[in-house]
């Protein structure tokens, strides 16, 4: 999917990659970089396959955050990657996803939401 990425300082279209197809052309040996880029509020990843740009996507086609760098590199150590590189000039600490005041609460309280609660309590 080409579209453009709002962290990326070049004009072009940049394509999005969804981990498994990643996975597959890392595995093959296309991969000749990774960048990890900090943006507003987290990090986002930048494989360079074939001198062209892919950022990771997550399942619904978006550009995926991790919150922190060490998030972002227990995945590229999982993807069996031992060396990336960093840019850290755009980073602005803030948050990946909103804060959820309630759910906090409720997890603090010890409730948890109906549709997370067993169907087999009666046993």
């Amino acid at each position: 999917m080409d579209t453009k990425s709002k962290f990326s300082d070049q004009e072009q279209p940049i394509v999005l990659l969804q981990e498994s197809p990643l996975r597959d052309l890392m595995a093959a040996g296309m991969v000749t970089g990774v960048l990890v880029k900090g943006v507003s509020g987290g990090f986002a990843l930048e494989v360079t396959i074939g001198g062209r740009p892919v950022i990771l996507a997550n399942t619904r086609g978006a550009e995926r955050l991790f919150a922190s760098l060490e998030t972002a590199g227990l995945l590229l150590r999982r993807m069996g990657l031992e060396r990336f590189d960093v840019d850290i000039s755009k980073y602005k600490p803030g948050r990946v996803r909103a804060a959820r005041p309630e759910r906090s609460a409720a997890m603090k309280a010890g409730r948890l939401p109906k549709k997370a609660v067993m169907k087999n309590e009666d046993e």
